[in-house]
């Protein structure tokens, strides 16, 4: 796996576990994320383990953070109630490229060579 549960509870700053079986689901799901963004697979070594790009456990913590930060309101960038205002965020791009901030894509494009 691309990260573990206790390092995103410990980068996202999160405590006791009511969450621990969201990030759990997410985990995986984030990587199947990851790798579609990324457009090539991950390199092996010769054990045959995956070699993670530099940066990509963060990078896929950021991904489970935002998630996190948005269930339920994918896409609400900010909301005011005085005189309803509602901002949407946008991705960069069509597909799982935009469900997520361009931060975020840009920091798996970095390291990614594509086809």
């Amino acid at each position: 796996m691309i990260t573990t549960l206790e390092q995103v509870k410990l980068i996202l700053g999160i405590t006791g576990d009511s969450k621990d079986a969201l990030i759990e689901v997410l985990i995986p799901l984030i990587e199947e994320d990851y790798l579609a963004i990324r457009n090539t697979a991950f390199d092996l070594d010769d054990d045959e383990a995956i070699v993670y790009p530099t940066g990509a456990e963060f990078t896929a913590i950021r991904m489970i953070g935002y998630k996190l930060n948005t269930q339920g309101q994918d896409g609400v960038a900010s909301e005011s109630l005085s005189r309803h205002s509602i901002s949407y965020q946008t991705g960069t791009g069509t597909g799982v490229a935009g469900l997520y901030p361009a931060s975020v894509i840009g920091s798996i494009k970095r390291y990614a060579e594509f086809v």
